[in-house]
């Protein structure tokens, strides 16, 4: 059998925007966790800050990135700040934009199967969406989406 990778470029501004996105919720969470433990000067070391317990920075970082995965795209039709940037946006199988349950719903395949299997499907779902024709992910597939470019 014969594996055909489809449009690698789309899969790659994909990645591309998620690494925009994370590294503004990385600038996010370092200046809440600076103000939230009172380091003040610990805003501009954004890996070096801690709430002081791992729960507690693992609940901060689950918020920002809810709110930023789940809001922002419901708020700017499907969209990140690196979406934007790379021209890409989240719509529904049927074209509709997607509201906020379609969101939180795919925000949690994500993040669920990530915290509980180490990253590893982040690494897979690449591999995915290079193989398939339509470039999609699991968790595309799970909440019904699709990424489509605005080029």
């Amino acid at each position: 059998m014969k594996l055909h990778v489809h449009q690698p470029v789309f899969v790659m501004n994909r990645v591309g925007a998620l690494l925009i996105d994370m590294f503004i919720i990385s600038l996010v969470y370092g200046a809440a966790a600076a103000v939230i433990s009172g380091e003040y000067k610990a805003v501009f070391d954004r890996f070096q800050v801690s709430l002081g317990d791992a729960r507690y920075d693992m609940l901060l970082a689950l918020v920002i990135m809810a709110a930023y995965f789940v809001l922002l795209p419901l708020v700017w039709n499907g969209r990140t700040i690196g979406s934007r940037f790379l021209r890409i946006q989240l719509l529904k199988e049927s074209g509709e934009a997607v509201g906020a349950g379609t969101l939180l719903w795919r925000f949690c395949i994500l993040v669920l199967s990530n915290v509980v299997l180490l990253g590893i499907p982040a690494i897979v779902n690449i591999y995915i969406m290079l193989l398939r024709r339509d470039n999609r992910g699991y968790h595309d597939l799970a909440a019904r989406t699709k990424v489509i470019s605005n080029l």
